[in-house]
């Protein structure tokens, strides 16, 4: 995977506000606020700069927050930007000398008496992730209680025109192709239910975009941007983020971290989208089991240009009995020439339980593995504080899934680092080829170390906040390449984000 550079790119998703709204039982309609969860990779320490950008406005408020150690992390309340004001929806370029790994946090601030638990997370993108077309593998417009809000940046230092096309679900067919011209530095949002924003017939819609850009200031040159988007709930406050994914990025293969049937109360969804802009791609799903030895296969299934293809987990083409799996999976098309990317959505099986009604969560597929991999935000509340029944998000629990990319056994160290650097607990793991296993700070024997609360990772007696994991290939095989999904969770709801690759 590519080396994370010294510039992370925010895009602050769906409807970013700096204070408290009254409460409505839709996603799409709450007032959100983000933390940046930032990490300094590199060797030495380094000043961090963050430049926020409102919607439209090349024009950024620069905010300098302070030097971070190497090693250390450290996250930042947007609220504490005297300069921002509320109802603020935009993006943020962070900076520094050495490289950063950044997850958002994007919640809502709940008054006495409100209950709104969704914590919904995605990772920054590096610079060197901008690309002339991106792809959103699934859109959706009031359709299954959802719409998807999602967002363009502009990575150049001029305006540039993006050219959004719009893929029906069912038959491929491009329903709609729509410009938007986009400022230096700054984002345009995308509302899927909002006709203005598509160019739609209608405000239902389901099915997949690509979205490409040039420079206006010629029509033909092409333009860097990056893209990321919120699935929020119309008929609850639950939602989930997760990144674009650039054409470069696309592949004849790419792997899941994460498969579940009727598994911890959860199932898993993947939404595979083509590529191509001319022609089809034919894919087949295989699972396996935690030990490697293969579950089943899925498939095989066509895919028409830019269209996207739903595959659930419990109901393979096979047929065969998912129920209690939980595993991984690895998507390829059959002819190596096809370009696929791919999303994992995990949510409550049905009949859902109370501790995972609301659990729901976006993730990408990989197409490759690093031998190195960061985690910047990684929690684990006590049993007291979780269980609270006033827990509505602010104490959560860690679950990292892990898989190995490699066609033998291959070790891995999964190392918890405290919010200045140093390692606290390292959990080693052999994986089988193709297989996933897990961890977690409890697993770990990371908890209460380092200044933190007696049983919490993540959480300190003084009342901060810091933590995260690097994953890195044990010893015994240096250049093993994995990936790994992080879902952090509370009773009732959770999301998860990508291990972001720190290869040098």
């Amino acid at each position: 995977m590519k080396k994370i550079g010294f510039v992370i790119i925010i895009l602050m998703l769906a409807l970013s506000s700096i204070g408290i709204g009254s409460v409505n039982a839709s996603a799409r309609d709450l007032e959100w606020v983000v933390s940046i969860t930032y990490q300094n990779v590199g060797t030495a320490e380094s000043p961090v700069t963050m430049s926020f950008y409102q919607e439209g406005s090349a024009t950024p408020v620069v905010y300098d927050a302070g030097t971070l150690a190497a090693g250390a992390a450290a996250s930042l309340y947007i609220g504490r930007v005297t300069d921002i004001d509320a109802g603020f929806r935009g993006n943020a370029v962070v900076s520094s000398s050495q490289p950063l790994v950044a997850t958002v946090v994007q919640f809502h601030q709940n008054a006495p008496g409100e209950t709104v638990k969704m914590r919904m997370l995605s990772n920054g993108l590096s610079s060197e992730d901008g690309s002339q077309q991106y792809l959103i593998a699934t859109a959706l417009g009031n359709i299954f209680n959802r719409t998807t809000v999602f967002s363009v940046q502009n990575l150049e230092t001029e305006t540039i025109t993006a050219t959004f096309n719009f893929y029906n679900v069912s038959d491929g067919a491009l329903l709609s192709s729509i410009d938007h011209d986009i400022p230096a530095s700054s984002s345009r949002f995308i509302e899927t239910d909002i006709i203005t924003d598509t160019g739609l017939s209608s405000d239902i819609f389901n099915g997949s975009v690509i979205v490409s850009a040039v420079k206006k200031s010629d029509g033909t040159t092409p333009a860097n941007i990056v893209a990321a988007a919120s699935e929020l709930y119309t008929n609850k406050n639950v939602g989930a983020n997760f990144e674009g994914i650039p054409l470069g990025k696309a592949s004849d293969i790419v792997y899941v971290p994460s498969a579940l049937c009727k598994k911890f109360g959860l199932d898993t969804y993947y939404a595979v989208q083509n590529a191509s802009l001319t022609s089809p791609a034919e894919i087949t799903v295989t699972y396996y089991n935690q030990d490697g030895s293969l579950k089943t296969e899925d498939g095989p299934y066509t895919i028409g240009p830019g269209q996207k293809k739903s595959i659930i987990t419990c109901a393979p083409s096979s047929g065969v009995d998912m129920t209690d799996y939980t595993g991984s999976a690895v998507i390829t098309t059959t002819d190596p020439s096809s370009q696929i990317v791919a999303l994992g959505k995990a949510q409550a099986s049905m009949p859902s339980s109370s501790a995972y009604v609301d659990v729901f969560t976006i993730f990408n597929a990989q197409p490759e593995g690093s031998s190195k991999i960061a985690l910047p935000f990684v929690r684990w509340a006590n049993n007291t504080h979780y269980n609270s029944s006033t827990n509505f998000g602010s104490y959560q629990r860690s679950f990292i899934a892990i898989q190995n990319l490699e066609n033998s056994d291959a070790k891995v160290n999964v190392n918890y680092i405290d919010k200045v650097g140093n390692v606290l607990a390292t959990h080693t793991l052999n994986l089988p080829a193709n297989s996933k296993l897990n961890s977690n700070p409890s697993v770990a024997g990371a908890l209460g170390l380092g200044g933190m609360v007696a049983g919490e990772f993540g959480y300190y007696t003084d009342g901060s906040f810091g933590g995260g994991v690097i994953i890195e290939a044990h010893p015994d095989n240096p250049t093993a390449n994995f990936i790994a999904v992080n879902r952090v969770q509370h009773p009732g709801a959770g999301e998860d984000y990508n291990g972001i690759s720190i290869e040098p």
